[in-house]
């Protein structure tokens, strides 16, 4: 009877862990995912370079309050595109070399990944250098690559909350 209830005992929680350790992503899917994010966001630059282009907005009016919000909207793609390939990088070497990583050295990593969290927060979190209206406007097409940009941004982050799973913490 002990051997029974013991064995139903694991039987019950295996059952439970492994749903919950399906539901975080593993480290193929991380790695694919941070690199859909570079390309989706790389598609979103050139749309907007090619926007500038069409309405002319750097040779008639390069100092438009459009202008200059589709700017700092590319600049800030750019900047989260280092970081999500610094998270490919990390993720990729990490899955590599596993077995080699010291109690220090994924310290490092942790605090790495935790640096990057808060560099996105600061990303969306510092406001643009234009009149509101021109964000709060939805049919602009300032507004909607800010709104893009936000919610990819917010994504990114709760992938890698929710993939930090795969280095075993």
């Amino acid at each position: 009877m002990k051997r029974l209830l013991s064995l139903l005992a694991c039987a019950v929680m295996l059952a439970t862990a492994f749903p919950a350790r399906a539901d975080s992503p593993n480290m193929r899917q991380s790695l694919n995912y941070f690199m859909n994010y570079f390309n989706e966001a790389v598609v979103q630059a050139i749309r907007i370079k090619e926007y500038e282009e069409s309405e002319n907005l750097a040779a008639k009016r390069p100092y438009t309050q459009e202008y200059v919000a589709l700017t700092d909207v590319v600049a800030r793609l750019e900047k989260t595109l280092g970081l999500a390939l610094n998270l490919c990088d990390i993720y990729y070497i990490y899955n590599k070399t596993t077995y080699c990583f010291t109690k220090d050295e994924k310290t490092y990593l942790f605090d790495r990944i935790d640096n990057i969290l808060d560099t996105l927060d600061k990303i969306k979190a510092t406001p643009y250098n234009v009149d509101a209206g021109l964000i709060e406007d939805k049919k602009s097409v300032v507004s909607r690559n800010v709104a893009e940009l936000d919610e990819r941004i917010d994504k990114l982050r709760a992938f890698i909350k929710s993939s930090l799973v795969v280095f075993h913490r």
